[in-house]
């Protein structure tokens, strides 16, 4: 049985659908997004930044499952959605902890509208990339959270640990 992987960011490459497996696909992907958010605030909360780096891999591994097979389709999904809950809910609790109170609601509305325009550039790029080959869309995905690495370590780097942080008001 084949699931339409085509519908989401999530699972390029199938070919054909079964429409009604869709919406029960994405709310697997939502549900692994809601577990992996209550884990990675947790893990946040404990060693801060660094409890992101997981899902870097976790999203460049995302490509690696597509398949017109439906058991990687629901793994891929599930893998896309535990990155997305890493990446939503973890990336807001470290504005929280970066930015001054009285700066934090534009801070957000910035992330938002960066993070929005990056999230379409790529799915653009992603889509005509998968016109070509799977393999392009691997080669871009894993190289662009290798970028995100290289940025992102210094970043978590500089964080004080989760026990000499203070609370921000």
């Amino acid at each position: 049985m084949e699931v339409c992987a085509g519908a989401g960011p999530f699972v390029p490459g199938a070919t054909s659908c079964l429409t009604h497996l869709i919406s029960i696909t994405y709310a697997a992907a939502m549900g692994a997004a809601a577990l992996a958010a209550l884990a990675s605030s947790r893990l946040y909360d404990h060693i801060g930044l660094r409890g992101l780096v997981i899902a870097l891999p976790l999203s460049a591994a995302v490509p690696f499952l597509s398949s017109d097979s439906a058991v990687l389709v629901w793994i891929g999904a599930i893998v896309w959605g535990g990155a997305m809950g890493i990446h939503e809910s973890t990336l807001h609790a470290a504005i929280a902890d970066l930015v001054p109170a009285a700066r934090r609601s534009t801070s957000y509305g910035i992330f938002a509208a960066v993070y929005g325009l990056a999230w379409l550039a790529g799915s653009t790029l992603i889509g005509a990339l998968h016109t070509h080959s799977i393999t392009a869309v691997i080669i871009f995905t894993v190289a662009s959270q290798a970028a995100a690495l290289v940025l992102f370590v210094p970043l978590a780097a500089r964080q004080p640990r989760p026990h000499a942080r203070q609370a921000n008001p």
